[in-house]
């Protein structure tokens, strides 16, 4: 019996001390959560009041800013506040290079200090703030932590995000050496990058290493550019049939092609993937020269690539009497049944017709 007393104190005493270590981890995050709020509060009324300040600054209207925050966390929050907004507001050239030079003045420092000793969180922000502000002083320092052994992760990917801002020859050598890389992410460099340091990656591996080609081809045609346009009409000749799609699709995109002779062999292509694309880019590139193949293609073995051709047909201003044709004499059954199937879709078979 006394056992089982002596049992009874010592777990009434643990669950004391329990209780009272459970009070104390909520009384810390009560507080903590308090305080955070305080700043919160403290920051949105210090933007409210250096607002105006700042944009009669940005404007010229004033020679100096004045009445920033002295508490260093705090005026570095509020100027990220206050100078983003600005930014994204106004379309002066002028009032945006302002906005550069004060964050170069004010934040890039701090900056410095966060990317050597900060916390992961301190880094990431900084990263995002410097490819905001275009800090593209602080290029070198950042690539300097790339090479040092930054090479994976979030913070190694936004990493080259802002190198690739800046257009910084550390992207172009971290993604050339990049193993695990994804097509959305190297599109994702690729879009920051500008034409110098694109066209490097190109020649540096993107005629080897078939992910990096394959996302240059795509994105040259999103990006419109002509000056990349032989290297996409040079992709149409590769060894793979995947570069050849992705050549096909970025075509697409630029809506015109120097060497259109080297489109008519997809028309006879083994694979049907090709013969479908050739159809797709037939109509993209509004190509005349064509019509005879696309209507050949009406009665392919494959559906998608009958139903392509049936689509690029009718992508021209006679479309629907060629349609109409083959609806009636094509020597074809499935090209017949295709071009009634997209006549009928788009409601143009004659009711009369018997």
């Amino acid at each position: 019996m006394e056992r089982v007393f002596y049992w009874m104190i010592w777990a009434w005493w643990l669950i004391g001390i329990f209780l009272i270590l459970q009070l104390t981890l909520l009384g810390v995050l009560l507080i903590g959560k308090y305080r955070s709020l305080r700043f919160i509060e403290r920051v949105e009324k210090s933007c409210t009041a250096i607002m105006p300040v700042m944009k009669d600054y940005v404007s010229g209207s004033l020679e100096e800013v004045y009445g920033l925050p002295k508490n260093t966390r705090l005026r570095r929050e509020v100027l990220e506040k206050v100078l983003s907004q600005i930014r994204s507001e106004t379309k002066s050239a002028v009032e945006q290079e302002k906005v550069r030079q004060l964050a170069v003045q004010e934040l890039q420092p701090l900056y410095q200090k966060m990317l050597s000793g900060g916390s992961w969180a301190d880094r990431m922000n900084a990263m995002y703030f410097m490819e905001e502000f275009l800090l593209v002083d602080m290029g070198d320092t950042l690539a300097e932590r790339v090479r040092r052994g930054m090479r994976s992760g979030e913070e190694y990917r936004q990493a080259l995000r802002v190198l690739a801002s800046f257009s910084h020859l550390q992207a172009v050598e971290s993604l050339s050496d990049e193993k695990n890389k994804s097509v959305a992410f190297i599109k994702e460099i690729m879009r920051r990058l500008n034409r110098e340091k694109l066209t490097l990656l190109y020649y540096r591996t993107g005629r080897q290493d078939l992910l990096l080609l394959q996302a240059f081809l795509v994105h040259a045609g999103e990006r419109g550019e002509e000056v990349f346009l032989p290297y996409v009409e040079k992709a149409l000749q590769h060894e793979e049939m995947e570069i050849r799609l992705k050549a096909l699709k970025s075509l697409g995109f630029y809506q015109q092609v120097e060497q259109p002779e080297l489109i008519e062999p997809f028309f006879h292509s083994e694979f049907w993937e090709e013969r479908m694309y050739a159809c797709k880019t037939a109509a993209a590139l509004s190509g005349a020269q064509w019509k005879e193949s696309l209507l050949r293609l009406l009665g392919d073995p494959a559906w998608w690539v009958r139903s392509a051709a049936a689509e690029a047909l009718l992508s021209f201003s006679d479309g629907p009497d060629l349609l109409e044709e083959a609806r009636k004499n094509h020597q074809d059954r499935y090209a017949r049944d295709m071009a009634a199937k997209m006549l009928t879709t788009r409601g143009e078979v004659s009711v009369h017709d018997g």
